[in-house]
């Protein structure tokens, strides 16, 4: 028992926790992880494949389920049967939708609105799809949760939902994200064959508003003075329309991997000189909270919530121009300083970007939608 409160049973939706975790599915993971060192509620986890990390916990029961073709038939097929059958006191859906005949009470993750936002960076029948489904489903929902206040905001632009209804808890960082030590950054250069070089990286999905092509092109313009510079990108294309990325990135001083291990991006993270992410649009933006904990400076564009979580910690770029860029990679290439005084900051604030704290915040929103005095 937790105080006089009952053992809830709660269903989680993990179809995006999968053994390579990104975006979606690493957030919902340390979510869950955290929420199950701070109750002891019971959690029925619905994933795709069994997670090694899930079965180290008592109060965590996984269930397998059928792959089905796409999201959309997975929620509203396998794991709405399921949790249907299982009747849970609470569905958490971290995945920006609900199933669509859900009656459970539920707390709806609701990361970001960009496909409405920026319709330009998506196929119009995805457009339409995702603005159908998450209109329903914020209506729906007993509580939405999101990422930041500029998200929020955007959803309250965009959908007849209450601000009321809608919660604000920044994301954290794992504490597997650490400085390397020398001997192991100068071990992961030299097997890369970066060895003497300095090194702006990028991690991430490789989407339109990430700016790459800007990227390369600041990155050449900078090589003129310090032609040592190399660009390491670790990302998937998922650029729409396409940019060809194949061919932009085909440069001798460009590594391009589409992904690497999980267990070693800490010490990729931390062999960077500078994290480059120029991105016009983010709900929150996790890779450059993990750049700062690895003892990275990030160089971002001036937008959304990057401006709002990051700027006091980052070298924050106006506008999306190659000169502008140019300058904010070569002031941390260069000024020592500044750069020290910006790490110092975030280090008197990494313990606030912890997912224990988040943890305890989502703890409180799950009493408050399960109190028998709540109304939707």
């Amino acid at each position: 028992m937790e105080g006089e409160r009952k053992r809830l049973k709660i269903a989680v939706d993990c179809y995006e926790v999968t053994k390579e975790l990104t975006g979606v599915g690493r957030v919902i993971q340390n979510i869950l992880l955290s929420l199950c060192r701070v109750n002891d509620h019971e959690y029925l986890v619905f994933t795709r494949q069994e997670i090694e990390d899930f079965l180290k916990y008592n109060n965590i029961k996984q269930y397998v389920l059928p792959k089905d073709k796409g999201y959309f038939r997975w929620q509203n097929g396998p794991f709405f049967r399921r949790v249907k059958q299982e009747n849970p006191d609470l569905v958490i859906a971290p995945n920006y939708t609900l199933p669509f005949f859900i009656k459970s009470r539920s707390i709806l993750i609701e990361h970001d609105v960009s496909f409405i936002s920026h319709p330009e960076w998506f196929p119009r029948k995805e457009v339409f799809k995702r603005k159908y489904l998450v209109k329903r489903s914020l209506k729906k929902t007993s509580l939405v949760i999101t990422v930041s206040k500029s998200s929020k905001q955007e959803i309250t632009n965009y959908f007849p939902v209450s601000p009321d209804k809608i919660k604000v808890i920044y994301h954290g960082v794992e504490k597997r994200f650490y400085p390397a030590t020398k001997t192991e950054i100068l071990r992961w250069k030299k097997e890369k064959g970066l060895k003497g070089r300095r090194i702006i990286g990028y991690l991430g999905s490789v989407f339109n508003r990430r700016n790459i092509p800007l990227l390369v092109k600041s990155i050449r313009k900078l090589r003129n003075d310090f032609p040592e510079v190399f660009l390491y990108v670790i990302g998937k294309d998922l650029t729409y329309p396409s940019q060809n990325i194949e061919k932009l990135l085909d440069e001798n001083w460009i590594l391009w991997e589409k992904n690497i291990p999980d267990s070693e991006i800490q010490v990729y993270l931390s062999s960077l000189d500078v994290f480059a992410y120029l991105s016009e649009y983010e709900g929150f933006g996790l890779p450059p909270l993990e750049a700062l904990a690895c003892g990275t400076i990030p160089v971002l564009l001036n937008r959304s919530a990057l401006e709002e979580v990051y700027s006091k910690f980052s070298i924050m770029v106006e506008n999306p121009d190659m000169n502008e860029v140019e300058w904010g990679l070569r002031e941390a290439l260069t000024d020592k300083k500044k750069v020290q005084s910006l790490l110092n900051d975030f280090y008197k604030k990494r313990k606030y970007f912890s997912w224990e704290r988040a943890a305890r915040e989502y703890k409180t929103y799950i009493n408050e939608v399960t109190s028998e005095g709540f109304s939707i």
